[in-house]
């Protein structure tokens, strides 16, 4: 397999030798192999059958096949670059982010972190890695909006208040900023947007608000800023996560320099 590591260590997969876009169905028993990974345990099966059975318990429905948690397992353990971690805290999630899907605004790097981190532990673990992204990579808009939602407002709840709004727009518009005050013109924007968008004009976004205009306009989606990967990073990791589990079908994996070539950061 010819490298696929861009410069500055980004994930990048213009050398995989990846096939078209097609379907695989296979009459073969769903095989996990155990995978080692640098100085990490291998991906045992009891890991990734948990994952695969909680994933089956939940209510929302699930945009993943077997073959391609299978896959999402063995990048997560590849990530934890530890043996004795079977986490990925704050800051090695943020590396992740910013590297895979070229997140750059750290509110909203570490809003993504608490929207995927659901026990509160401080800590993304397996399964919630798996269940974020099948959000994050393939959730419907209803989905995506509620993720978007919970990710702006910074304080956990059902409304975005107009401080949080300067805040997110402060933080995303500022470094392209040229005005003397550039205070003054976010303060503008705030306004502009809650003009826009607060539909039911109690001088802050509810969750109602948000949702309704976005169905409306949906690039508001990502009105305050980056909060799901770019439309070039999300197919470089999903030609990677197919060809991945194309492998797993066929009772083939992955080896561990092949995937520090993807994702060594």
């Amino acid at each position: 397999m010819s490298s696929a590591k861009a410069k500055g260590g980004r994930l990048s997969t213009q050398n995989v030798d990846s096939p078209g876009i097609r379907k695989i169905h296979s009459r073969h028993t769903w095989k996990l192999e155990s995978i080692s990974h640098g100085k990490g345990q291998p991906v045992s099966r009891k890991a990734v059958h948990y994952v695969i059975d909680e994933v089956g318990k939940r209510k929302e429905k699930f945009h993943f096949s077997k073959q391609e948690i299978e896959s999402l397992c063995t990048i997560f353990r590849h990530l934890t670059k530890s043996g004795d971690k079977e986490k990925i805290d704050r800051n090695r999630f943020r590396d992740i982010l910013h590297n895979t899907f070229d997140m750059t605004d750290d509110i909203l790097m570490d809003r993504v972190f608490k929207a995927f981190d659901r026990d509160n532990d401080g800590q993304v673990s397996m399964l919630e890695w798996v269940v974020g992204l099948n959000t994050y990579l393939r959730g419907t808009l209803d989905e995506k909006i509620a993720f978007a939602f919970t990710c702006y407002s910074l304080k956990g709840e059902k409304h975005i208040t107009r401080e949080e709004i300067f805040q997110l727009l402060k933080s995303s518009v500022l470094k392209q900023a040229g005005d003397e005050d550039p205070d003054e013109s976010i303060k503008e924007l705030v306004e502009i947007t809650l003009k826009k968008m607060d539909k039911d004009h109690d001088n802050r976004l509810g969750d109602n608000d948000f949702s309704q205009s976005v169905r409306e306009d949906p690039l508001l989606l990502s009105c305050f800023g980056q909060v799901f990967a770019n439309a070039r990073r999300k197919a470089d990791f999903e030609r990677i996560l197919e060809h991945m589990s194309e492998q797993v079908v066929f009772g083939q994996t992955f080896t561990q320099q092949q995937l520090a070539e993807m994702f060594d950061y």
